[in-house]
């Protein structure tokens, strides 16, 4: 299309997915004085604070709710999933709060051997000493998805098969209240966040007085349809990764939506530059990645982006200039939900129903009015 220049990748290559998207978040690597073994963990008794043997095989949909209380003492637990298999114990997940450090380790052990530790967490880190706590782990087809208190926090691919699970423990010092064991049939539990109220012309005005929580999950109650604009104006954090706007249909994470739409703008990639990168996924997997060099977005700066609908394309604004353009590749009139997630603030989110051409020369004036 006109205006903008672009590539394409196929994400085929890469040998792991991601859940939710296709950009990845560094991961630490490997090392034994992070990854603490099992006998580490700080408790009062010789044992486990709770052990179970699983005697039927976890499959998808598989949720494993753990309720309980962290002691005043501790400095961090563990609940791992175990494969038993004679003398041989492998860690197929260990999902580990660290309270001290503030984030969550989630790490595997095959053959005696930690893997590479993943930290990124969806959710700021909240558990607290003394307080009350629920955690559900859902099995999904590839991963772990992991819920605290009914919000959903992060996400571990399986690097063992899930059926060679046969046990769970929890170590550490914290009270386990009560374990259930249920099947699911979507994930998360909780309501959206969010209904985009909509509008036309310049009527459009700041929602409360507070931001967003991110990830933000907003409904669109009426769709979107052809001559439609999406707006959304917020804050860039001041060292940014990445950050990322999915136009899907459903508010779930799993079953994995579809997304006829997913804008990424990655912050100083390893191709020495800033990318905003365009996508979909359809049929179980994401399509060609369309990428282009560079965009407006600043750290620790106001943007405004406006997402409009034509008839055979998605046309994206930022700051009232034309960054990008995306053809369908699925069907579109379906779409429901937006998802915000990443290293971003969100003030508020819009849909005009009508946009005049004049409005994109009054784009900084609103940015900085807000």
């Amino acid at each position: 299309m006109p205006g903008v220049k672009q590539t394409n990748e196929n994400p085929t290559k890469q040998k792991r997915k991601c859940f939710g998207c296709c950009c990845c978040y560094p991961k630490r690597k490997k090392s034994e004085k992070q990854s603490f073994l099992l006998n580490e963990i700080d408790h009062k008794n010789d044992g486990p604070a709770y052990s179970e043997e699983i005697v039927q095989s976890l499959t998808p949909g598989c949720c494993i709710i753990i309720k309980g209380k962290i002691r005043s003492e501790c400095k961090r637990f563990a609940i791992n999933f175990l494969s038993v298999r004679g003398a041989k114990t492998d860690v197929v997940f260990h999902f580990n709060p660290r309270l001290a450090l503030r984030y969550i380790v989630r790490n595997a052990r095959i053959n005696n051997s930690w893997g590479d530790e993943e930290t990124t967490s969806v959710e700021k880190f909240h558990i607290q000493r003394n307080e009350t706590f629920e955690l559900q782990f859902v099995t999904a087809e590839r991963e772990f998805l992991v819920a605290l208190d009914g919000r959903h926090v992060c996400a571990f691919v399986y690097r063992i098969p899930l059926e060679r699970i046969n046990k769970i423990e929890v170590d550490g010092a914290i009270d386990v209240e009560g374990v259930e064991h249920k099947q699911v049939s979507n994930y998360p539990p909780g309501p959206t966040s969010f209904t985009v109220p909509l509008g036309g012309g310049d009527a459009a005005q700041r929602i409360g007085d507070q931001e967003l929580i991110v990830p933000v999950t907003a409904t669109l109650p009426k769709g979107f349809q052809v001559g439609w604009q999406l707006e959304i104006s917020g804050r860039i954090k001041i060292l940014p990764a990445a950050f990322y706007v999915n136009l899907q249909v459903g508010d779930k994470l799993w079953p994995h939506p579809v997304i006829p739409l997913h804008l990424n703008p990655r912050f100083y990639t390893s191709y020495g530059n800033h990318l905003f990168v365009r996508n979909s996924w359809e049929n179980g997997s994401w399509g060609a990645e369309e990428r282009t060099a560079g965009f407006q977005f600043t750290p620790g700066r106001k943007f405004h982006l406006a997402i409009r609908k034509h008839p055979d394309h998605f046309a994206v604004w930022v700051d009232g200039t034309l960054t990008g353009e995306f053809l369908f590749r699925t069907e579109v009139d379906d779409i429901d939900t937006v998802y915000i997630h990443g290293d971003i603030h969100v003030f508020n989110i819009y849909m005009r129903d009508h946009v005049e051409d004049k409005y994109f020369t009054k784009s900084k004036e609103r940015i900085d009015s807000l």
